[in-house]
């Protein structure tokens, strides 16, 4: 497996396994969230910026620059989805929406957990 694979594979996990916890959660009062899990959230950010980093390697398109992981580490957000669409075209822009609702599952966890028990 390579580097690109296990990121994408460790961004996932990162992203599903803390909302699920607060899920379980609220269905049972006994189960406690570790606090470290809050902190993967900001860690996500990081992980996609390696990806990008990792991705760009085998891409023959990118022209990489000395400083290209800093670059994309500090100008991630703009950079995202114009290295997708750059690299993958419409395929990029779906991977970039599958991207986006890995950031927003702790939302949709919250809103489902509001959903489910508030009646």
């Amino acid at each position: 497996m390579s580097r690109k694979n296990w990121l994408i594979s460790f961004l996932t996990g990162v992203s599903i396994i803390p909302p699920l916890f607060e899920l379980l959660q609220s269905s049972n009062d006994m189960l406690s969230v570790p606090t470290s899990f809050h902190a993967a959230v900001g860690f996500k950010f990081y992980l996609m910026a390696l990806w990008i980093d990792a991705d760009s390697k085998v891409q023959p398109r990118i022209t990489r620059c000395f400083d290209y992981g800093f670059f994309v580490l500090i100008f991630w957000l703009p950079y995202f989805p114009y290295y997708l669409w750059h690299t993958r075209r419409a395929v990029g822009l779906l991977m970039y929406a599958g991207f986006l609702c890995l950031l927003a599952t702790p939302d949709l966890t919250q809103f489902l957990k509001f959903v489910w028990f508030s009646s």
